[in-house]
């Protein structure tokens, strides 16, 4: 099991014709001076817990992710990655991913 907590974060779904819909939380770490900004979408979301400042996003893998509230967003290349990702999911005819608010999980899973 692996505890992750991004600088920015964000969920997308994912529908297929072939596979259930899934909810993934993406998160991203900004690199610094002289390092890389890099991203991470986990195997899918199992469940949420909400505490007042932060979402712990519990993965189907068993990671969590600590999800600040005031956090919640993209960097521009974490937004260039997804939309290629949904691009490229498109087109081939295999599913859609769009973006979802946290607020339309829960109200979800209620």
């Amino acid at each position: 099991m692996s505890d992750y907590t991004p600088d920015r974060w964000t969920i997308v779904r994912i529908t297929s014709k072939n596979h259930p819909q899934i909810d993934k939380v993406v998160g991203s770490w900004f690199g610094g001076y002289g390092g890389s900004d890099s991203w991470r979408m986990n195997s899918g979301i199992e469940r949420i817990e909400e505490h007042e400042k932060h979402y712990d996003i519990h993965g189907y893998s068993g990671s969590v992710y600590k999800c600040y509230k005031e956090s919640q967003g993209m960097s521009a290349y974490t937004r260039s990655v997804i939309e290629n990702m949904m691009t490229q999911l498109e087109e081939s005819g295999l599913g859609m991913m769009r973006l979802i608010s946290m607020q339309e999980v829960l109200n979800e899973r209620k």
